[in-house]
């Protein structure tokens, strides 16, 4: 299945649920999206396809937010007091929504006893490293 059918998909698949809302598409963009609202929280949803930075974001948080369960409720309460605040529009030169969650990850792993690792910190480093070396 091609980009394009997979979106066309998602937007049928979008426009009969009950859970979101205000669904628009934007084939022309630089990257094709289905855009919508989940209703109960009213934060916005941007659905792509062959995109694989997204895909890499999407896994990296997902990981995360199975190390650690306060993850994901922490996101949304800083998207929706962003959203609030209205400083959440990236296309008006606010925030994108990955910023949110960054900030949220950061403050886990500053914390004096860090709730998720760093991945700066020498073990993880010299992990990476013995990796690097080991490939080459």
């Amino acid at each position: 299945m091609h980009q394009p059918d997979v979106l066309l998909s998602v937007k049928e698949c979008l426009t009969v649920s009950p859970l979101f809302v205000d669904l628009e598409a934007d084939f022309h963009a630089r990257v094709p999206v289905v855009i919508c609202k989940e209703k109960k929280s009213g934060l916005l949803c941007k659905v792509s396809a062959g995109n694989e930075n997204a895909f890499q974001t999407t896994s990296y948080l997902a990981s995360l937010a199975k190390q650690e369960h306060l993850l994901p409720p922490l996101v949304l309460g800083l998207r929706r007091w962003a959203k609030i605040c209205q400083i959440d529009r990236a296309e008006e030169g606010g925030l994108p929504p990955y910023v949110f969650a960054l900030m949220v990850i950061y403050f886990l792993q500053q914390r004096k006893e860090p709730l998720l690792p760093s991945y700066l910190n020498q073990a993880v480093c010299s992990s990476f490293g013995a990796r690097l070396a080991f490939q080459t």
